[in-house]
Order: structure tokens, then sequence, then C-alpha cells
């Protein structure tokens, strides 16, 4: 299934975009669904999870600013990576299309995303379903040590590759994509990449912004909004994430009132790309139970 794609004018940037509708059906009569990815990744990313839910669901996903084909402000001023900026993004994009009373999933900083808006602006989502969402508890929030070297690490990662298939057969055997499907991975090679005059192929996403965002992890008080959500919610993380990352899954899910907690097996932080097919069937079903 090929989505459809463009750009919206939202937050004063051009956020580019991605839709899945149900074939020959247009777009009447199908509830939409959001998917926000996480940082250093695209859109066309959901695309396994995507093609599932548009069976019932009219899919939207963007690329975040200063990733994929969107606006990339200049990283130089950490600013334009605040986190409140994101949060900005999502409602703007959301009123782009009138869309309220939605679901919206949101892996790793997009769930952070989506968390923050569902605290405070409530009017928007009908459910919310946060994938090993980035939200720092307070006593996590004040060690800078892991954020600061994710950002070090975003910094030195390699741009350019001779091809696509040249990254896609370097990746594939490293630890961070050994349980991604093929398939997504050949998208992020495919996808995530531009062909530059010379015929080598470079990341969408510069280190500098990935970085950038890792560094403003905590610029947003996301914590203190948790108790706030008032929409069913579904807090999910990987069994064989980081135990770090697997305890603040567990207080996340702790303080957002009624909200359930689900593991799924064989993942680890990158559940919707290692584990699409699952991940779809638990965003259905609860879409499907939940009134």
């Amino acid at each position: 299934m090929n989505p459809s794609e463009g750009f919206a004018d939202a937050n004063h940037i051009r956020l580019h975009y991605l839709t899945w509708m149900p074939p020959s059906e247009g777009h009447v009569g199908f509830p939409p669904l959001v998917l926000l990815h996480a940082n250093g990744f695209l859109a066309r990313l959901w695309q396994p999870v995507a093609e599932r839910l548009a069976r019932r669901y009219h899919v939207f996903a963007y690329d975040i600013r200063g990733q994929g084909d969107s606006d990339k402000p200049d990283p130089a001023d950490a600013s334009n990576y605040h986190w409140q900026k994101l949060a900005g993004d999502l409602r703007a994009f959301l009123d782009v299309f009138a869309l309220r009373r939605v679901p919206v999933a949101g892996h790793s900083s997009g769930g952070a995303t989506a968390a923050y808006l569902a605290g405070t602006h409530r009017e928007y989502f009908s459910k919310l379903f946060l994938i090993e969402p980035i939200i720092m508890p307070p006593q996590f929030a004040a060690v800078p040590g892991p954020r600061n070297q994710m950002a070090e690490d975003a910094r030195r990662r390699r741009q350019v590759w001779p091809s696509a298939d040249a990254m896609f057969e370097a990746y594939r055997n490293r630890p961070t994509f050994a349980r991604w499907r093929p398939e997504v991975l050949r998208l992020y090679a495919e996808h995530g990449t531009f062909r530059r005059e010379d015929g080598q192929v470079h990341l969408k996403c510069s280190g500098d912004a990935e970085a950038r965002m890792f560094e403003n992890s905590v610029s947003l008080n996301i914590w203190d909004v948790l108790p706030d959500i008032q929409c069913p919610a579904l807090i999910i993380k990987g069994r064989h994430t980081d135990a770090f990352l697997g305890q603040i899954v567990e207080e996340v899910a702790a303080h957002i009132p009624g909200a359930r907690h689900l593991t799924i097996e064989d993942a680890g932080h990158l559940v919707p790309m290692e584990q699409p097919e699952r991940l779809s069937a638990v965003i259905e079903q609860f879409l499907a139970e939940t009134p």
C-alpha cells in the first residue's frame, strides 16, 4: 500500500506527512489515527503498522522537525529543538486537519510529545498509546549522563554511504538493528536518505539535529502533567528494553490515571520496527475494547 504524502504548514515550519487509508474507500467513514515517530527516524518507518491499521482507520504520520523531509531549523540554536516546539508542532498539525478526539500513538520522543499534549490539551485525544515514551521522572531528569552520551553518539554517527544498499548491509548486523524487520530497515535506508550529486546517499536527519533532541529531552516538564491525562491510555514496552527505560515506562504508567501497561515479547526499545504486526494488533484491540 503506497501512502499519499504532502506538506502541512504548522507552527511556522513545514511538516512532511504521509497518510494511509482503506483501498478504494476514500476518506469518508473511516476514523483518523495519528502516529508519531522517535528521534532520529521518520514517518515512513510506520508503514508496516500503518498498512494494517489502514484497514479500519485513516492513518496520519509526519516527520518531526529536523528529520525526514520536514523543515530543518538550525540546530546551532538549541531553542529550535526545545520539546515545547515538538508539542506545538503536534497541536498545529492536528489543527491543520481539524482532528479532535482522535487516537494518537507515539514512540519514544513521539510518545513524550503526545503525553504532554494529552495532559495539557485534552480535547485532541480520544485514546493514547505511549510506546517506550522518553518521559523522565524527577530523579532521572537531574542525571545528564545518558542523554549526553546519546547526543555524543548521534554526532559521531556516519552520515554518508555509497548507496542505500551499502547502508542496509552495514546496519543489519549492528546490535541496534538486530531485531528490526528487514523490510523496515530497507525503508530506513531508502527513505531516510537523500542522493547527493556524487551519487552517494546522505542521512536526512543530521547528527546535530538528533543530538539537540537528546540534549533537550528534559527541556519540557512532561512528568507533572501525566496525572492530567484523562483519555484511556496504553503504555507499551519491549521485553528486552534497557532496564533504565523499562523502569521509566513502568513509572509513567503508574502516574497516568487508569493507564494499562503491556509488554511486547521479542522486542527492545524500537518496538514499531521490531514487532510491527504485534504492535498493530495491540493497538487494534485496545481501540476496539476501550470505550
